[in-house]
Order: C-alpha cells, then structure tokens, then sequence
C-alpha cells in the first residue's frame, strides 16, 4: 500500500497576481515623472555647463590676445589692421573673428583656431581714452577692447585693457 506525503502546496492566486500588479502599476506611475524631470534637470544642466565652461574658455582667449596687441606704425597707437563689430585683426596677424557660428581666433600663418561653437551672438566694441566714447570709425585709437558672446542662451562679456598703452601716456 502506498502513502501519499500531503505536502502543503501554497500558489499565487490570480487576485494576488492582479493586486500585486495594480500595486506595482502605481508606484510606477507615481514615480516615473519623478524620473523623467530629474534625467531633463540633468540635460539641461549638462548643457549650461558645456556652454560656460566654453563662454569661459573663449573670453580668457579673447583677453589674453587684446592684452598682447602690437602697438601701430612707429610704436604709436593700437596695431589694428582691422577692427568691425564681428572680426578683430591686428598687424601681427593675431585676432578673432566671427565666422557663422563659430567663434575663433585668428593665428598667424595657420588657419584661424575655433574657440567657441554655436554662437548665438559676438559683438567687438572699441572704447576711446575717455572711457566712453565708441572709437569704432579709428580702432587704432581704442583704448578698451570689449567683447559680449551668446551662446545656447548664455551670455559672458569682457573688457581688456592692451598693454600697448601702457607708457604712451595716452591712458
């Protein structure tokens, strides 16, 4: 004769399994914006920051070459060959330029070295002795050399001092 071991069998039921289901569903819609608004946060945070670090990297860039200017014909003056709202030259080849959407700075004998992409906009001001006076019609005469860059909604603006001044009495 042979004994049947009862073992106690305990299943899911399918009630269990739809609760359980249920149960899971909501946490996962109540969770789910949570992380779809922490993965944009981070997006749009990663965008800023490559977009400071590069308004960063490109106005330390456009300082470093407005201090560094040569002086003009005779050692008069500020070395611009030539000086618009958007391109910078001065007569050792040095300078930078707009050029679409990219931001660079121009090298003598090679070609011009991109400093900042996807600018939205770059301005190039000239400011006279007085501190005030635009010298935009005579960039030779400029005594600051300001700049303003835009880029993915960021904005950094500078103002450097050539050092070609200094000792020509005309500061």
């Amino acid at each position: 004769m042979t004994t049947r071991i009862h073992t106690s069998r305990r299943g899911v039921t399918l009630l269990e399994l739809v609760a359980a289901i249920t149960v899971l569903s909501i946490i996962a819609a109540v969770v789910m914006p949570v992380i779809i608004s922490a993965t944009e946060s981070y997006a749009t945070a990663r965008t800023l920051r490559s977009s400071t670090e590069s308004l960063a990297f490109a106005s330390d860039q456009l300082q470093r070459v407005i201090r560094s200017a040569p002086s003009g014909a005779g050692g008069e003056g500020l070395g611009v060959s030539v000086g618009t709202t958007q391109r910078i030259e001065f007569s050792d080849g040095t300078g930078f330029e707009l050029d679409g959407t990219d931001l660079s700075i121009l090298v003598p004998g090679a070609d011009p070295a991109l400093i900042c992409r996807d600018v939205e906009s770059f301005t190039i001001s000239y400011i006279a002795a007085d501190g005030s006076s635009n010298a935009i019609s005579t960039p030779t005469e400029a005594h600051r050399i300001g700049f303003m860059i835009q880029c993915e909604g960021s904005v950094v603006s500078g103002v450097a001092f050539p050092r070609v001044w200094i000792g020509q009495g005309g500061v």
